[in-house]
């Protein structure tokens, strides 16, 4: 299965809003590291980028995933969106051949976030679980 393919599922379900006050502007270092149910042996590697985080960006961390390419995943909307303190839950589904659904939540400071988000997609055919784990750290200015 292509990694790719794997990390633009997974960060396609990164949370809509957060509060300005819980993510701070800056460099930020993203890593994702997935894992596929009922394939043990198959452990792709973790998945890191760095991405400069704009103050609008920092209201809306899910602009952070803005310049990925989705294929197949289209009319992706949020069924479930809370937030309890810092953290963030949410279901998301969408159209497209993939068939994507994706739950999850999240947790936001100021320096660093950290999540889990399942998901599940048809890829070619087959009904496939991914499960997600995701984290930030902020390094610095832009």
């Amino acid at each position: 299965m292509n990694k790719h393919w794997m990390c633009s599922l997974a960060l396609l379900a990164v949370p809509a809003a957060v509060q300005a006050a819980d993510l701070m502007p800056g460099m930020w270092e993203i890593t994702m590291v997935t894992r596929v149910d009922g394939a043990e042996g198959y452990a792709p590697a973790p998945v890191s980028l760095s991405q400069c985080v704009t103050e609008r960006d920092a209201q809306d961390p899910s602009r952070l995933i803005g310049g990925f390419s989705n294929p197949g995943a289209t009319d992706c909307t949020y069924t479930e969106k809370s937030y309890s303190g810092s953290t963030f839950r949410f279901a998301m589904q969408c159209g497209g051949s993939l068939g994507l659904v994706s739950k999850g939540s999240v947790t936001f400071g100021p320096q660093q976030f950290n999540g889990n988000i399942d998901v599940s997609a048809d890829l070619g055919g087959q009904s496939t679980a991914f499960r997600n784990q995701i984290s930030g750290r902020r390094l610095g200015g832009c």
